[in-house]
């Protein structure tokens, strides 16, 4: 396995997740790596901020910079922008934009995690580039530079450049690059160690829906969407879900529209979708079985919400993953 030097870049107020995350990907790459007899670790993890020593995090704790981000002998393989709840006044820094354009000029592989994409914006990199962020601060990437097309939807995108959208989609983003350096048996191993998807379903928008919907009061709906998690098989009709909820149809789908940001239908749909990409992923039972298991009517069915939701068919989709050995048919 080739050798190569991450550098993450961080500052005063980080968040810490947008550090940890990352990091933790290219860590367990390393262990994995060893756990196969691979004779060296393929990533170098190295924290660098304005200058070396401690820098506070958002909810407190501090972490260590041992590099400079301004120092000329800093040549990272990878250099990814960590962001935070003080990136804006991080972004107006003119000397520390002017050493991370430097920087990302020595680099071979440049990204950004979270609001990290205003930063790397102001150092001219994503201009006439497509880019994601936070939902909550694309627009703000938006006004402040327009030549930037962004995409508010993205868990991540690559466009020459790598961005990523809020918090915990720094580890999708490092997975993927794992993937793109190493293939996808590593980083599907090491997705199932640090207990998470190697590839979300749909974009960012849904997360903020849901989230919305948790905070709800209405236990019901909540306990109905946990329902609808843990069963996407089961007969989820606006029907049999308005019994469940002990409502009306028209009453239901009017909470559930105006909670969750999206109709019973999509949001089933997606759940769904969520199912089959999984079984796809980690799975060698046939393109029926899926359908059936995920609760699709049919495999037909199961191919047109990929092509629509996803944009690829779901035997496309499995291809980029190594595959089991067939449990079904």
């Amino acid at each position: 396995m080739r050798h190569r030097r991450v550098v993450l870049v961080v500052f005063d107020g980080v968040q810490g997740l947008d550090v940890f995350g990352p990091a933790d990907v290219f860590y367990f790459a390393n262990w994995v790596a060893e756990q196969h007899g691979e004779p060296a670790a393929p990533y170098t993890i190295e924290i660098a901020a304005p200058r070396p020593g401690p820098v506070r995090t958002a909810a407190g704790p501090a972490l260590y910079a041992t590099s400079a981000v301004g120092d000329p002998d800093l040549r990272p393989d990878v250099l990814l922008v960590a962001g935070g709840l003080h990136v804006e006044a991080t972004a107006t820094d003119a000397a520390f934009i002017d050493d991370l354009t430097a920087l990302a000029a020595r680099s071979d592989e440049v990204g950004s995690i979270c609001t990290g994409a205003l930063l790397l914006a102001g150092t001219g990199l994503l201009d006439g580039r497509t880019a994601t962020t936070h939902w909550a601060l694309a627009d703000t990437l938006a006004r402040t530079h327009p030549l930037v097309e962004v995409d508010t939807d993205r868990i991540f995108h690559y466009d020459g450049v790598w961005t990523s959208a809020g918090v915990t989609a720094g580890i999708d983003l490092s997975l993927e690059i794992v993937r793109t350096h190493h293939g996808a048996a590593l980083a599907t191993e090491v997705a199932r160690h640090l207990v998470v998807y190697l590839r979300r379903a749909g974009g960012q928008q849904q997360y903020s829906a849901h989230l919305a919907a948790q905070a709800s009061p209405n236990e019901d709906l909540a306990d109905l969407l946990a329902y609808i998690a843990d069963n996407p098989a089961a007969e989820l009709t606006v029907r049999a879900l308005a019994a469940r909820a002990h409502m009306g149809e028209r009453s239901f789908q009017r909470l559930f529209t105006d909670d969750v940001g999206t109709s019973p239908a999509r949001y089933v749909e997606r759940v769904r979708l969520d199912a089959a990409r999984r079984l796809l992923e980690l799975t060698g039972d046939g393109i029926a079985t899926v359908a059936r298991r995920a609760g699709f009517r049919n495999a037909e069915t199961l191919h047109r919400a990929f092509k629509r939701v996803l944009g690829v068919t779901p035997t496309d989709y499995r291809a980029r993953f190594p595959r089991p050995a067939p449990s079904g048919s």
